[in-house]
């Protein structure tokens, strides 16, 4: 089973592939680990930037894809671009996209353990999305 997580920060949405063979979890390994909208006004860049996010799902086949949740009202609020984002990530016509909220998350670490870390750890976030969907 591969698993997408993505995370979604400000203007910027990162993400972490695992794949589980046998029992044993495996990253799967590409360049492709954040993208940026630098300018979300720029309806070319906008455009590039949907093209590469489904390029990359389209040759990956993922089984499931997933996306923390982020507060809409309050204080802690998410980037109104990281809505755009997750709304350009949502028209992917290949798999339906998932929403895990970060309490789920919470409960399932405070009894679990992610034995897989990621390369990089502003991955951390979205790797442990994608191996909560994993394991659950």
């Amino acid at each position: 089973m591969k698993v997408l997580g993505i995370s979604l920060e400000g203007s910027t949405a990162i993400f972490s592939g695992l794949e589980k063979k046998d029992s044993k979890i495996i990253e799967i390994s590409d360049k492709f680990r954040k993208v940026e909208l630098k300018d979300h006004l720029d309806s070319q860049e906008v455009q590039a930037l949907v093209a590469l996010i489904h390029s990359f799902l389209d040759s990956k086949k993922f089984d499931q894809i997933a996306i923390i949740k982020r507060g809409t009202k309050g204080t802690f609020a998410a980037s109104p671009i990281s809505f755009k984002i997750e709304g350009l990530i949502q028209t992917y016509k290949g798999k339906d996209i998932e929403f895990i909220a970060p309490p789920m998350l919470r409960a399932f670490y405070k009894k679990n353990e992610n034995s897989f870390t990621p390369k990089y750890a502003y991955q951390k976030a979205a790797n442990d999305l994608a191996f909560y969907v994993l394991e659950r």
